[in-house]
């Protein structure tokens, strides 16, 4: 069934109740060995992985508009469900699937399902990130100067648009060559990505951005197929996304954050 997974699109129910932790141990680890090896199970598990929000009050609403009548009958031939505080996923999307089955915009829903903003910009701006990365190639970086003058010159340009100066021995990890510092944007925010190449694992970028919450000690996530380990220090943002295993990154952040705070 691994072989199944890797290969093929997993029901949104199995998906689901994997997110819910639902799944009995053998399942769900072959789910996770799905979601490492194919970037589309991956960048669906990540989707559902959105419902994850505060929707009560939306499901209020959207049944004062929506016909109660044609609604509730859908909603008396769902199986029954525990009663719980609040909804779980999968009584979302079964919520969900009613309200386009009666004719409301998907879209809609997620509108009103919206997080608070410094939320959305912590998850986003690594979204954004995500996408960037699955354009590069070994061969995007091969090539590129990476003697110690160019690498100053490019961390000068981070120094002056997030304020955080950074020598390049600050940077060396691990197996990878720095190959790149540049500044991008995402809402007007800047994020400067360092780009590194790994022989073994290919592209492998550290990206940082301003800071809009408190400290918090490195999580992991897996966006479009890549892994990702994030982290908040005093005044910024960080995150690691490659194809490197994950604990290989948890030690490079590891590295890193101690450098950083020196």
């Amino acid at each position: 069934m691994t072989d199944q997974f890797s290969h093929h699109m997993p029901s949104d129910e199995r998906l689901v109740a994997f997110l819910d932790d639902q799944l009995e141990p053998e399942e769900r680890a072959q789910i996770a060995v799905a979601i490492a090896e194919n970037a589309e199970v991956a960048e669906r598990v990540e989707w559902l992985g959105r419902s994850s929000l505060p929707f009560q009050p939306a499901y209020d609403e959207l049944l004062e508009q929506a016909p109660r009548s044609r609604l509730e009958a859908m909603l008396e031939a769902l199986p029954a469900q525990p009663a719980k505080p609040s909804m779980s996923r999968r009584g979302f999307l079964a919520v969900a699937a009613s309200f386009m089955f009666a004719g409301i915009a998907a879209d809609r829903l997620f509108q009103l399902w919206q997080a608070p903003r410094e939320q959305q910009d912590d998850v986003n701006w690594r979204s954004v990130v995500a996408d960037y990365m699955t354009l590069y190639t070994t061969q995007t970086l091969d090539g590129l100067p990476d003697d110690e003058a160019s690498q100053q010159a490019q961390l000068r340009n981070l120094d002056k648009g997030l304020g955080i100066a950074l020598e390049p021995t600050q940077l060396l990890l691990p197996g990878a060559q720095l190959k790149r510092v540049q500044m991008l944007e995402y809402e007007r925010e800047p994020i400067a990505q360092l780009a590194y190449l790994d022989p073994k694992h290919g592209p492998l970028a550290l990206c940082i951005t301003r800071a809009k919450k408190s400290a918090r000690p490195p999580a992991e996530e897996v966006r479009r197929g890549m892994n990702v380990v994030f982290w908040v220090g005093q005044a910024h943002a960080y995150m690691l996304i490659g194809r490197n295993p994950t604990p290989e990154l948890h030690t490079m952040a590891d590295l890193l954050r101690q450098r950083f705070a020196t």
